[in-house]
């Protein structure tokens, strides 16, 4: 029995190995106000309590979250993504429930997680396959802003082997454009945080690999992004000039959701991963017909106040990197 079972961890050991030297996959999504059903003290979250305005019931919750691993599940239908950067996450409870009681248990996923001032509660995570992506730092980077917004996160780690790659990754939910000047400033805030950070690395390591991913709740042709994010690449203004949008809104598609990397992992110097390529993921359970504005829309969980047991107003965004 013992001797089994040496050879099966051989075997096991053998098949991520293999996967490792495919590369890595990377998807981010932000699933449309992921909420428990309880109030955390001093957060604006009644209307997602079951007496809210949305009655968001246990029942409603766990199936917006098994909607969510079932997304996860089905984005790759080779093997699992193994870095999933979520935006509009509650919390602890949301988390623990969607990596152990959904679809994605059986997948072994870890996560991180920021604890936000936002004032709805809403926060972002990374979940990560730890056989594929181990960390060795994470940060929340908290901005001072005129209205709590959300943490970004920051996650570097180690990936792959022969050679070992390392990877910054950001993942970030934007505040809206919502409030004039005021909002705008905030925004600038909020980006002027995360390329003081990047830049922190670069000081150290020049050619490092880094990815920013998440909701920018502006599109990729946006002044602020295009001069803020000067060394790198902005994924989104490839895939969003083949008309697909991550977003709709009165009719219009934008691509909000968005990735942006660093030259080290377009043309790496010593090797090791380097962008393949990156799109909306448009399944068909994902969107359905647009009744107003014709064409297709993302199937959402809420229509306005009306429940309607959908994903999410967002489509997900997946990128492949290759060794």
């Amino acid at each position: 029995m013992g001797v089994f079972l040496f050879f099966i961890g051989l075997l096991w050991l053998f098949a991520v190995g293999q996967i490792q030297a495919q590369g890595l996959t990377v998807m981010t999504y932000n699933c449309e106000n992921a909420f428990d059903t309880i109030h955390d003290e001093g957060k604006r979250d009644e209307e997602y309590l079951p007496e809210g305005t949305r009655h968001w019931t246990r029942h409603r919750m766990y199936e917006k979250l098994k909607n969510i691993g079932k997304v996860i599940v089905a984005a790759d239908t080779l093997r699992p993504i193994d870095l999933i950067g979520l935006e509009e996450v509650e919390n602890d409870t949301v988390l623990t429930y969607l990596t152990r009681r959904t679809a994605l248990s059986a997948l072994g996923y870890e996560y991180l997680m920021t604890q936000s001032p936002d004032q709805r509660g809403i926060d972002v995570a990374l979940l990560y396959n730890p056989l594929m992506f181990r960390p060795i730092h994470h940060d929340c980077i908290r901005i001072d802003t005129s209205r709590p917004t959300r943490d970004v996160l920051h996650v570097c780690g180690i990936t792959g082997r022969n050679p070992v790659d390392t990877l910054d990754i950001y993942v970030v939910h934007l505040p809206s454009k919502l409030g004039g000047a005021t909002g705008e400033q905030n925004r600038r805030k909020v980006v002027d945080a995360i390329t003081a950070s990047t830049d922190s690395v670069f000081a150290v390591r020049p050619a490092a690999k880094i990815l920013i991913m998440g909701d920018f709740n502006d599109g990729p042709t946006s002044e602020l992004l295009q001069t803020s994010f000067r060394r790198f690449r902005n994924l989104a203004t490839e895939y969003s000039s083949k008309g697909e949008g991550s977003y709709k809104y009165q009719g219009d598609w934008d691509t909000i959701d968005q990735m942006l990397i660093s030259e080290g992992l377009i043309n790496p110097s010593g090797g090791g991963l380097r962008f393949h390529e990156a799109k909306v993921l448009l399944l068909p359970f994902l969107v359905e017909t647009d009744a107003e504005y014709g064409g297709r829309k993302p199937n959402r969980t809420f229509e306005g106040y009306n429940y309607h047991g959908g994903f999410s107003d967002h489509l997900p965004v997946v990128m492949k990197l290759k060794k």
